[in-house]
């Protein structure tokens, strides 16, 4: 899907354009990247096709997390309103799907409605789960639970949603402020420059590898310094500090590169004796996040990413499949795009196949073209 940046996004790229209804109907949890790439698919062929969020525009972390910079929340917008009124496709917004065990998220402020996944399935040919990575990582180091420490998505999403409901969401208060940031990807850095921007008195990065090997990329840190920024490399956090319940500070641990991983990337190797403590007010914890799907258990999700049930990406419940992070954890948009059209694409062949009474002799597709919409 790269584009210019002027024009919106083509959430249907995979398809020849809006089709005739086959009189199916598919119901996909999760807006976001994998949720519409499938609802694009789908409606090509024909489906009538139904989403539902938590949140109350569609985009998902593309709206909510990732900064207008990197991605404009109007290209997003632009092909929404694409899927709505040239295919069809039904948004229901500020509405989570819910099971017994209720998974409290970032984004579940601006629920209003929880429907149960049975009423999804009784009313649909087909349900698709398609929920993002939402679950901050934690730390796990003493005093992380304490007033003024944040995770990279708890003090980037209130930036981006506080402009639909102001009631419900505020910005962090930096101005002035001392704020440290932990880690070195694009969430890291994307809290750093809104920190700075927000005023606050100084930031400064902690990584425990060097610039070289930043998941940002050295250019990322060199602009970061640019615009007034402190980076410091080669440390790590152990705790945080604090007074009264608040942050005053975070204790650190210097280290060196060991040897290389499998993967070619060198190991942070802490040196116990080399300490050192910086002032804080702030304290986020840009270090990612995990996915957290609902009905996992219910739905046997690992066994779908063992490839332990018969169909593509289809789970334990029959009729229900499962992609992008709910399916293999936190990816790139790409993956996670390539990921809903596969399983759209399995969805609608299951569905084809159960028609005729033949489900059962399925068997693994080659990856998606032009071609097989035509």
């Amino acid at each position: 899907m790269s584009q210019p940046s002027n024009t919106p996004m083509n959430f249907a790229f995979a398809g020849p354009g809006p089709a005739r209804s086959n009189g199916r109907s598919v119901a996909i949890i999760g807006a976001g990247p994998s949720g519409l790439a499938a609802a694009g698919f789908l409606a090509c062929l024909g489906y009538r096709v139904d989403i539902y969020d938590k949140l109350p525009k569609p985009g998902g972390l593309m709206v909510f997390g990732i900064p207008a910079e990197r991605i404009p929340a109007e290209r997003i917008a632009q092909g929404v309103d694409t899927l709505t009124s040239h295919y069809g496709v039904t948004f229901n917004p500020c509405t989570k799907i819910c099971d017994r065990r209720q998974v409290d998220d970032t984004g579940d402020e601006f629920s209003t409605r929880c429907i149960d996944l049975d009423e999804l399935v009784r009313g649909h040919d087909a349900v698709m789960l398609c929920t993002g990575s939402w679950k901050p990582r934690k730390l796990n180091v003493p005093g992380e639970d304490l007033a003024g420490v944040y995770t990279g998505l708890s003090f980037l999403f209130p930036i981006r949603a506080a402009q639909y409901d102001r009631s419900r969401m505020s910005r962090i208060e930096v101005e002035g402020k001392n704020v440290v940031v932990i880690g070195a990807g694009f969430s890291a850095i994307d809290v750093a420059h809104g920190a700075l921007g927000q005023g606050a008195a100084r930031v400064s990065m902690l990584y425990r590898r060097t610039r070289r090997e930043a998941p940002c990329g050295s250019h990322e840190v060199e602009q970061f310094e640019a615009a007034g920024g402190h980076w410091l490399e080669l440390v790590t956090p152990i705790r945080v500090l604090g007074e009264e319940g608040k942050v005053t500070g975070i204790e650190c641990i210097q280290c060196h590169l060991g040897e290389p991983d499998e993967d070619g990337r060198r190991s942070a190797v802490p040196d116990s004796c080399a300490k050192m403590v910086l002032p804080a007010d702030i304290v986020v914890a840009a270090i990612g996040e995990t996915a957290s799907p609902p009905f996992a258990e219910r739905l046997g999700l690992d066994s779908v990413r063992k490839r332990e049930i018969h169909w593509l990406q289809m789970t334990r419940m029959e009729g229900v499949f499962v992609a992008g992070d709910a399916l293999s954890g936190p990816s790139k948009i790409g993956k996670a795009v390539y990921s809903g059209l596969r399983a759209a694409q399995s969805l609608s062949r299951w569905l084809t196949l159960k028609s005729m009474n033949r489900e059962l002799e399925y068997r693994e597709e080659p990856p998606i073209t032009r071609e097989d919409l035509r």
